[in-house]
């Protein structure tokens, strides 16, 4: 077997490495050096930057036409592996090969689409998984060899949860590429999709209710962070106490959005349409990321002001 390994992002390195241990790459597929911030130049992906250390040829086309498809072939890969790439492959392309498979983080046919471990967090879900997929021309909608479900606890963010499946990703990969006989089935279930998140995607809405605030807190860390606006500008919370599975729901005395108290060992209590969420870590405008108290021994006048 000789595997075209396509990723791009920093969840598909544990795979990376255990396909590199088995010397199974013939050739590494990732997107180009993208710009950095603040004009720092082009940077390499997660997967360029590891595949290029383990000694791995690397490819980086803008598009995958007939002279990126030719330059591929040329490695006589009989196999297509791709995870966290960001392109979809067209019919020409998935001809190259004999077989073709891709990881997608979620329990298909729900969350297809860019950002599956965003969504089962926002979404509340109490379990998510892993999908073993052959690539058909549609978003995620390939037959599936095996699935890898996760159970979640309401704790867990999308920088934990990413790090979770990547981590598990070998374990239900190796065993279906090396069993020559393997079993694949359609998916079954009505599908749900998923869209690429945008920094506005983590504007708190305080009417929603602690559950979802809670929820959507978590999907959004690291990346693009839960924001309300402090002064007309944006107060990032970061981190949440407890679990989002286990939130008491109770009359408010006060507006939504109310800083209402620092709670001992709880953080910054705050009012929402059906209770109160403890936040636990929060990042001021220039500022770097701090714990409740630290915030509030440098702001104690954000005391019953109310965040929108």
């Amino acid at each position: 077997m000789r595997i075209v390994f396509a990723a791009t992002g920093e969840i598909a390195l544990p795979l990376l490495d255990a396909l590199s241990e088995k010397n199974l790459i013939a050739l590494v597929l990732t997107a180009p050096d993208a710009p950095g911030k603040r004009g720092k130049g082009l940077v390499p992906s997660p997967v360029k930057v590891r595949a290029l250390e383990l000694g791995l040829e690397v490819y980086q086309p803008q598009t995958i036409k007939k002279e990126a498809r030719n330059h591929i072939a040329s490695y006589h890969a009989d196999t297509l592996l791709s995870f966290c790439y960001g392109k979809i492959f067209g019919p020409l392309f998935l001809s190259i090969f004999k077989e073709t498979f891709n990881v997608h983080p979620s329990l298909l046919p729900l969350h297809r689409g860019p950002s599956p471990v965003y969504q089962a967090i926002k979404d509340g879900d109490r379990k998510t998984g892993i999908s073993l997929q052959k690539i058909g021309l549609g978003i995620d909608e390939g037959d599936v060899y095996d699935v890898l479900p996760i159970e979640l606890d309401g704790t867990e963010t999308e920088g934990t949860l990413s790090d979770k499946v990547a981590g598990l990703v070998p374990s239900l990969v190796l065993p279906v590429l090396l069993n020559e006989k393997r079993n694949v089935v359609p998916q079954s279930g009505e599908p749900t999709y998923t869209s690429f998140v945008t920094k506005e995607d983590g504007r708190i809405d305080f009417s929603a209710g602690v559950e979802k605030a809670h929820a959507l807190i978590r999907a959004s860390y690291p990346w693009p962070k839960a924001y309300a606006l402090l002064d007309g500008a944006p107060l990032y919370l970061t981190g949440v106490y407890g679990s989002g599975f286990a939130l008491e729901k109770r009359e408010i005395a006060e507006p939504c959005g109310t800083i209402v108290a620092l709670e001992k060992g709880k953080g910054l209590k705050i009012a929402f349409s059906d209770g109160y969420l403890h936040v636990t870590r929060v990042l001021p405008p220039m500022k770097k990321e701090m714990d409740a108290s630290s915030f509030i021994n440098g702001r104690k006048d954000v005391i019953g002001r109310v965040l929108s």
